[in-house]
This record gives structure tokens, sequence and C-alpha cells, in this order.
């Protein structure tokens, strides 16, 4: 896991590499192991790579980066593991390649060499990189197909910039801080923005699995996308005799993920909750590892949110070197400004994350394993039950819904709850609608009129999966996994110099768990197809209790000890105004909440705040 940067220009040498200097400089925490910046020439343009390494594998100089090939024609830039490299190294030294490092660099670089672009979709990992091909004149961008790891991008026929981190291009002084409006309306939609797009205008995600060619053997840039890969397409179902035969290729499967997740060359660690995910990763480990896993879990000191009884029975079942770490709720606090601070987009999530991470690598740790992904997969949220309650109300005339939704909400609207439930009535029932409705902040109208825009036209929507229960997962896990858990995940852990591997999130897994039915997946036990596949690891008084999560008492906060702050910023109409945003409708949000919190959503003047947080932090504006 590192960090990783690159520029494309028809500035010299020394520019370029002062470029990068900047661009390396603030991703300091993503890699404090080593650096290392590559600039190259061809007849037109300068091409530069950066790097800062987190040393996982192969500790020695040998795996420095920008790593070369052996003529020098290849130089690559990488953030990610590769979890099938040691079988790719078997292939490709049996076809006469030879290796210099026990690293899963080296065999993208020849993987790339014996099969060029193709040789991304060989791939079973979590990566970005960047790669010059310097017999074609090439930059090669590759994003992993599940989008684990980030990867952004600006353009102008200039300058071509690339970096693991937004904040890292901002840093180069070549990208202006202009907001996106359609970022920003995205971001107050959803909690996060949504692939491609980001906060920053001229700065885009590449999407997942997609690899993206810029062609540089002539005075312009030809810039070309392509995907590897796509694991959400519709597979057909597996042809499996029985569900029990299924579960029990889902075992081996689940087994062979964590197996190659455990791979490294420093100890590994996992984030353990109590819950059935973590439960689940923590039985593999301990069938896999010679030596007890460490685990680690945040405990409180307020009961309703302290879950340490529970970690501590699954550490007991599976004789894990266990650390409970107790946290109060002002140490909570006086970490939320750094955290906020840890950000590289906004996003009313991921404050957890930090928090797990620092704890774990303050222990000493560089790698932890994490139950992310699970709720996706086997059905643990309520879209899943919400797509499958829609259904009959498909079958009711629309008229008919529309007219009891205007009479709902003119006599009973109110809450953000019931607004919602009026929302899932006038839609059109599709598991797209459970998923859209349950997850957004604002319904597209609040955010636009908020941010004084144009309601958003809807894009084209995506052919609809055949099978409701896993249409719902994969739209939970292009939208809500990847645009916010997967993001905060990689920002919150990498402050803290923190690789976090997350094997449910595995191209095989997922590919897998997609083509079986989906009504295997829902029943009257939590996530019962991954129970079964775990059967007898996961204790019964486990999987029986009520689902908690990590998630900090943000309601409360907001009307105790952050309220002061959120009190200033709904206040100042010309920071709101400079914003983009309607200071009057910006604090009708901020009073509904404190007048009714139980009604109305924290995340709703919370995303307000994160937005103008972050956007002064980094300077950025309309």
């Amino acid at each position: 896991m590192c960090g990783i940067a690159g520029i494309v220009t028809r500035a010299d040498e020394q520019e370029a590499r002062a470029v990068l200097g900047r661009m390396s400089a603030s991703m300091a925490h993503r890699g404090p192991d080593g650096e290392g910046i590559s600039v190259r020439h061809n007849q037109h343009w300068t091409v530069g790579l950066a790097h800062k390494r987190l040393a996982i594998l192969d500790l020695t100089p040998a795996g420095a980066q920008p790593m070369s090939n052996r003529d020098d024609s290849l130089s690559l830039t990488f953030n990610g593991e590769i979890y099938n490299f040691l079988d790719l190294r078997t292939d490709l030294a049996a076809q006469g390649y030879s290796f210099c490092s026990q690293t899963d660099t080296e065999v993208i670089l020849n993987a790339y060499h014996r099969w060029s672009t193709a040789g991304i979709s060989r791939l079973r990992g979590m990566f970005g990189f960047g790669l010059w091909d310097g017999q074609l004149d090439k930059l090669i961008l590759a994003r992993d197909p599940l989008g684990i790891k980030p990867l952004y991008y600006y353009a102008t026929p200039e300058v071509f910039l690339f970096a693991s981190e937004v904040r890292a291009l901002l840093a180069s002084g070549l990208v202006p801080r202009r907001l996106d409006p359609d970022g920003v309306a995205s971001y107050l939609h959803f909690g996060s923005v949504e692939t491609p797009r980001t906060l920053v205008a001229g700065v885009q995600s590449l999407e997942p699995g997609c690899h993206l060619v810029l062609g540089l053997g002539g005075r312009s840039m030809v810039r070309e996308e392509a995907f590897s890969s796509q694991p959400f397409t519709a597979p057909a179902p597996v042809p499996v005799t029985s569900r029990e035969d299924a579960v029990a290729v889902l075992r081996d499967v689940l087994a062979d993920s964590v197996r190659r997740h455990l791979i490294s060359d420093v100890p590994v660690a996992l984030f353990l909750s109590g819950g059935i995910d973590s439960s689940v990763l923590a039985a593999f480990m301990s069938m896999e590892m010679s030596q007890p896993p460490k685990t680690f879990h945040i405990g409180f000191a307020e009961r309703e949110y302290d879950e340490r009884r529970y970690a501590q029975a699954v550490a007991r079942e599976y004789g894990t070197d266990h650390l409970d770490i107790l946290l109060t709720e002002q140490c909570l606090l006086a970490m939320l400004p750094e955290a906020l601070s840890a950000m590289d987009q906004p996003t009313i999530d991921g404050i957890n994350t930090f928090v797990v991470s620092r704890q774990v690598a303050k222990a000493g740790y560089k790698v932890a394993l994490s139950g992310l992904g699970a709720d996706e997969l086997f059905g643990g949220y309520k879209s899943f039950r919400r797509a499958r309650v829609l259904r009959p109300i498909a079958f009711l005339p629309p008229v008919l819904r529309r007219a009891a939704c205007s009479a709902g909400n003119a006599l009973l609207g109110g809450t953000v709850r019931r607004r919602k439930f009026w929302e899932f009535l006038e839609s059109d029932c599709t598991p797209r609608a459970a998923y859209t409705i349950s997850r957004q902040i604002y319904a597209p109208r609040e955010a636009a009129a908020l941010y004084r825009l144009p309601p958003a036209t809807r894009e084209a929507v995506p052919e609809a999966h055949p099978d409701a229960v896993n249409e719902v997962s994969i739209l939970e896990m292009r939208g809500y996994m990847a645009d916010m858990l997967l993001r905060d995940t990689d920002s919150m852990s990498m402050a803290h110099s923190l690789e976090v591997r997350v094997p449910f999130v595995d191209p095989l897994v997922v590919q897998y768990v997609l083509e079986l039915p989906g009504r295997w997946k829902i029943g009257k036990r939590p996530k019962p197809l991954l129970l079964d596949a775990a059967a007898e690891l996961v204790p019964e008084d486990i999987w029986r209790r009520p689902k908690m999560g990590f998630d900090l008492p943000f309601q409360r906060w907001l009307l105790s000890e952050l309220r002061p702050q959120l009190d200033q910023v709904f206040a100042d109409d010309r920071g709101l105004s400079r914003l983009g945003m309607d200071p009057q409708r910006a604090r009708d949000v901020w009073r509904a909440f404190q007048a009714n919190p139980a009604g109305e959503r924290w995340a709703r003047p919370w995303a307000v705040f994160v937005l103008r947080h972050w956007c002064a932090t980094n300077g950025v504006e309309p």
C-alpha cells in the first residue's frame, strides 16, 4: 500500500520534478518507508512518476518504486496488493521471465510486458497504478475491478496529472481549486461523491475495473478508456445441484480469499467487532495461521455503544491474541478535528475507521483485515428487505399511488422517514429505487434547492439484473461500498500508514456469490448464506444478537459538544453563499434537526458542516 502520483507535461525535467515533489510530499502519510521520483522524456513530452512506499512485501531496497524492468522500457508506480502474484510469477517464470525482487510490483511489470493491457484482467487484488511504456510512448493507468484503491486524474491539452488522492492533485499547484457543482449535488444526495465525479472541477476518478491509455506519440495527447474487468455483469446462474453444494464451494472460496489476504512480510491483524462478518474472518484466520491471530476491538465506556463482550467471546472461541482498546467519549471528540482533516473528499462517514486505524497503527501494525463488503454481498442492509416489500406495491395503479403520496405528504409528511416512505410509494418500486431512496441524504429536489441548482437529469440506467436481491447487491457495491466505505477506509487508514485488506471484496468471492440465487441470501437469520458457509464456526449468540456496527453517537454530539461549531457554520450567510448554498434553507435543515432529532437525520446538517470544513481546509471555492 502506498501513495502514487504522475505527470505528463511540456515543461522541462526540473519543473516536472518540482511538481511531483509537491504531490508526493502531500501523501507522506501513505508511505513513510521510502520514496522515489523518476522522470523521462520522449520527443514532445516529459513524463514523471512518483511513489511513497509503505513496505509490506519484500522490505528490502529491491522493492523500491518507481520500478523499471530489465531493459528500462517500462516504469511503474503501484499502490495496492496483488493476491495471486505468486501464481502469476510462476506462470511468467515458466515463459522465461526472471525476477530481481519478491514483490508483486515486478509481477505487474512482467505481466504487462507479456500480455499488454490484457494482463490487467489477470490481476486479483486491490490496485491503482501508473505504468509508462517507453517503447509505445504510452502511459497506462489502471484500477482494480471493485474500486478498493482510488486513482484520480486531471487533464488539459498541456498537462496530465494522476494521484492516489485528490489533495495530491491540488498540491501540484496546477489544478484550480474550484468546486464542481455536479460533485456537490452528488455529495448532498448520497453523503459522498459518486464516481467518476469528484468535488473538484476537472478532477475525475478512474472508474473501478477501468484502464486509461494516454498516447504520447505526437504533439497532442490521445486518451482512451476501456474496462479490463466488469464483475457486476449479470452472469449465468451457477450449475449447482443444491444449496448445500453451493455453501460448500462458498466456504472454500472464502477460505482461499482469506489465505491470500494474509500473504505479507509484516504481521497482519484483524478489526474484530464481535459481529458476524469479522467473526467469520477470525474463524478462517485461526485455521490458516500457525500463530494466534492478532485481533483489535475498540470499546466504549458508554454501555449502549459497547460491544466488548461480543468481541471477547469471539476471541476466546478462536484463541486470538486479543486487545480491547477502551475509548471515552471525550477522547473520541478530541480526535474529530484530525479525522476531519484526513478526509480526501467530504463524507458523512469514515470517522469510525479513522479511530480504529489510529489505535491499530499505534500498536505497531501496518496491515489489518476488515469485514467490509459482507453486508453488500449477503443481504445485510435494509435496502434488501425494502426491495422485496416494494415488489407487490408496484402492482398498485400509479395514479392511486401518486394520489396517496400527495395526501400523505400534505397530512402526514414532515420527518425524513415519512418523506422517504412516500418516495418509496411514488417510485417505480424497482430494486434501484429501494437502494437509491434508502441511501439518499437529501432527495434530488431538496439538494437542488439547498445548492441553488436545477434538479439533476437522470443518467442512463444500466440494465437491471434478473435477480432482485443480486441487483441490490450490485447497486450497494457500486455505490455505497465503492464511493463511501472503500474510499473512506483508504483515506482514513492511510492517514495512519495502515493498509486495510477486505477479503469479502475479492473478485472471485463477489463473482461466485452473485451467481447464486438471491433467495438463498435472505431469511429469518441474518445473512444465512454466509452463516451456513461458516457453519459451526460462528457461535449462535454472536449471530442472534442485534446488529450494532461501530457507530459514533453523532446525533447526541450535534446537540451537545459539537453544537457551537455547527451554530457558527449555519449562522455564516457569507460562508454558505460562497459555497453556492441557500443560507436560509441550510438553517432550516439545522433547525429541523434540533427540533426533532429522532425524525430528522443527523447526517443532513452534518453533511453541510463537513462540506464547509473540507472546502475551507483545502481552499476550494465555486
